[in-house]
């Protein structure tokens, strides 16, 4: 067997971006998987697989959406395996590189994306290599000598990236099936990164915005019209309209036959009417702008910081209405459980917003600590993080915090009572009656289908939280032992791999990140 140490170079590369939790897969999700959770792809992933093949290495790329045993998505003859997942797949990141050194004794694993770069400590107890920030020099160093058991980053701006033309081996794999693209697929692409915003949540806060050049674009926008005119383009920009007007210049420049053919994220604030006019001449099938916050971020959506919160909703009502006129798809995205959260009025908003927009996708989010924002630097010193809690649950419908001015079921029952009116008959079919895309209107039931599911796990959060004293004393940080519920939904989401990973490695390594840039310290 042809072991890898170091100073050998790696011949055979596996790159499995792991888009799904759930290692068992799910009859009644598999829908939702496949026409959603698999256009979630990665770019990065993507990239890697590209510069790997650069290198001269035989590469397999796959992403995971819950379609099979996610390993068996790998060949077993492999050197080396880079992994990609945010937080929520971590537990399943960490059984597969146990598994991986299992079938193959001194295969390197790798450790990428979201996860890796917000705690690096805890992943570094699974894999030989994690990394936090990626260029294609970083990973020639690490194929080719780099040291083992090592947090690494590149201190190097990414300026450019492998275009549409050198990624499609792996667009193929990702977003087509079998090769051919579907009425589903989207092509991810960027024409910038990071963010101008400072939002304490996010992990972008302190990631300075950089546009790509604008020639890369064009050449990518032109190669997916002539080859694949009836695929979407999907900017994964988290600020599209920063460069507005440069980027459209482009956009408005591609002979594209598709009538609706590309998507953009970004902030309120750019979706100025005479902007709208622009990108719905252009051809933008869809918009997903933050609102985030009914009493705070205001900034970001282009409301006066002066205006109550019962004005910013009437404001940001009459704003998606006007966007509607102009895009016919629209995701919208808000926070509930921030600080500034208080008593029924968050609730009230929420769902009168909801009512007055059922033509929109409405994505609401429970606020997660993620390593290296302000809001895990805050509530880490100020004792608020379930510390006892595996990473994989830092995600909705889970709370990994306790709440400023809520008990655990205070916020459950009114997380619910959001939920429950966002997914109701009425609501679903206003959002299928007002829809004007015909795939848009399939989307709706698969998705309103995947959040029925999750608002029986918080049915079922809640009970607990009534009828348990052990695990309500947990989620109001008065007791430090994991509960076995959460033990149990572990094991469940690793399905044949729950054996790999003891109780004792799902206690989170917390550390402080310090905002500065430096080597993360250990926090005790």
């Amino acid at each position: 067997m042809n072991l890898v140490k170091k100073g050998q170079a790696c011949n055979e590369i596996g790159v499995l971006d792991l888009l799904c939790e759930d290692a068992r897969g799910s009859l009644a999700g598999m829908p939702h998987d496949y026409a959603v959770v698999k256009q979630y792809a990665g770019i990065m992933p993507q990239v890697v697989s590209v510069w790997c093949r650069k290198l001269g290495h035989d590469v397999c790329y796959a992403t995971y959406y819950g379609q099979k045993d996610p390993l068996k998505l790998l060949p077993h003859d492999l050197d080396a395996v880079f992994l990609s997942c945010f937080s929520r797949g971590s537990g399943l990141a960490y059984a597969l590189a146990k598994a991986l050194k299992m079938r193959r004794p001194g295969i390197l694993t790798v450790l990428g994306g979201p996860h890796a770069k917000q705690f690096p400590s805890d992943a570094l107890g699974f894999f030989d290599v994690v990394v936090r920030d990626c260029d294609e020099t970083l990973v020639r160093e690490i194929l080719r000598d780099f040291p083992r058991n090592a947090v690494v980053t590149t201190q190097r701006r990414l300026r450019e990236l492998p275009g549409i033309e050198e990624r499609l081996p792996e667009i193929r794999i990702a977003s087509f099936w079998k090769s051919r693209p579907t009425p589903f697929s989207f092509i991810p692409i960027l024409s910038s990164t990071g963010c101008p915003y400072g939002c304490d949540f996010c992990v972008d806060w302190n990631n300075p915005y950089t546009p790509l050049p604008l020639e890369s674009v064009e050449q990518d926008l032109l190669f997916a019209a002539r080859h694949f005119p009836g695929v979407r383009i999907n900017f994964y920009d988290p600020n599209f309209g920063v460069k507005f007007d440069e980027i459209m210049t482009v956009i408005e420049k591609i002979p594209h036959p598709g009538k609706r053919w590309f998507l953009t994220e970004g902030s309120l604030n750019s979706l100025t009417e005479d902007r709208l006019k622009r990108l719905k001449k252009a051809g933008c099938l869809c918009v997903i702008p933050g609102i985030e916050s009914w009493s705070a971020y205001s900034k970001k959506a282009g409301i006066k910081p002066a205006l109550s919160a019962g004005e910013k909703l009437h404001e940001v009502v009459d704003r998606f209405n006007l966007i509607h006129q102009y895009i016919p798809v629209i995701q919208a995205n808000l926070l509930f459980g921030l600080d500034t959260d208080e008593g029924d009025d968050p609730v009230r908003l929420n769902k009168e917003f909801i009512t007055r927009t059922p033509y929109v996708a409405h994505s609401l989010n429970i606020p997660a600590p993620f390593g290296g924002t302000p809001l895990f630097d805050r509530y880490l010193k100020g004792g608020r993080i379930l510390s006892a809690l595996p990473f994989t649950f830092y995600c909705k419908p889970y709370l990994a915090t306790t709440v400023k001015n809520y008990t655990p079921v205070q916020f459950y029952e009114k997380l619910m009572e959001i939920f429950s009116h966002m997914t109701s008959f009425g609501i679903l079919a206003e959002a299928v009656r007002t829809s004007e895309n015909r795939i848009f209107k399939a989307y709706h039931p698969l998705r309103n289908l995947s959040l029925r599911l999750m608002l029986r796990t918080m049915g079922r959060i809640l009970s607990l939280l009534k009828t348990d004293r052990g695990f309500r004393a947990f989620h109001e940080g008065e007791s430090k032992v994991l509960p076995e519920y959460y033990h149990q939904r572990y094991e469940a989401l690793l399905g044949p791999y729950k054996g790999l990973v003891s109780r004792e490695e799902r206690y989170p390594v917390m550390h402080e990140i310090p905002l500065n840039g430096k080597q993360p310290g250990p926090y005790r």
